[in-house]
C-alpha cells in the first residue's frame, strides 16, 4: 500500500512539474503556452511510469525491498535464498508488468471488436478477473508468491 502512495506521488510530482511549465509559458493562461512548453509537459508525463519503475527497480536491486517493504519488514529475495541482484530485481519488475499488460489486452480487444458496446465490457471484465486471480492467488499459495514472484523465481520473507 505504501508502494502505491509513492508511486503515485513520483507521478503526481512530474505531472505537476509538467504542468506548472505549461502554465508559466502561458503566462497564466493568458497566452497560448509554447510548443516547448507542451513538449516538456508531455515528457515529463511520459517520464513519470519509467521513474516508477526505476524506483522499484533500485529498492529491489539494492536492499531486496522498498520503502513499503522495508516499513512492512518484508524483503524479496531469490526462492534459494540469494539476494535478489540486479538480475532479480529486473525479473521482479518486468513481472509486475504482467498485471496493467493483461488489462490492456482486454481494453484493446474490446475497443476493437466492439468499442463501447456490451463486448467490450465483457473484455474488460474478463481481463480484470485474470488479472485479479493472479494477485488472489497469493492466498492459496504455500509461500504467498503473486504470479510476478513465480516469473522472477522470488520469494518474500519476514524480516521480524
Amino acid at each position: 500500500m505504501l508502494d502505491a502512495l509513492v508511486a503515485f506521488t513520483i507521478v503526481a510530482l512530474f505531472v505537476l512539474g509538467g504542468s506548472l511549465v505549461v502554465l508559466f509559458s502561458s503566462d497564466f493562461e493568458r497566452v497560448k503556452p509554447s510548443d516547448t512548453a507542451l513538449y516538456t509537459f508531455w515528457g515529463m508525463a511520459g517520464a513519470a511510469l519509467p521513474a516508477v519503475f526505476l524506483y522499484l527497480f533500485v529498492g529491489l536491486a539494492w536492499k531486496g525491498q522498498t520503502l513499503g517493504a522495508a516499513v512492512m519488514q518484508i524483503m524479496a529475495i531469490r526462492s534459494d535464498g540469494r539476494p535478489l541482484g540486479a538480475g532479480g530485481a529486473m525479473a521482479r519488475v518486468v513481472g509486475l508488468l504482467v498485471y496493467p499488460l493483461v488489462l490492456a489486452i482486454g481494453g484493446g480487444v474490446g475497443y476493437a471488436v466492439d468499442g463501447t458496446g456490451p463486448i467490450t465490457a465483457i473484455a474488460v471484465g474478463v481481463a480484470g478477473m485474470v488479472a485479479t486471480a493472479a494477485i488472489v492467488w497469493a492466498a492459496f499459495d504455500s509461500r504467498r508468491r503473486m504470479l510476478h514472484d513465480r516469473l522472477a523465481g522470488t520469494i518474500i520473507v519476514r524480516l521480524a
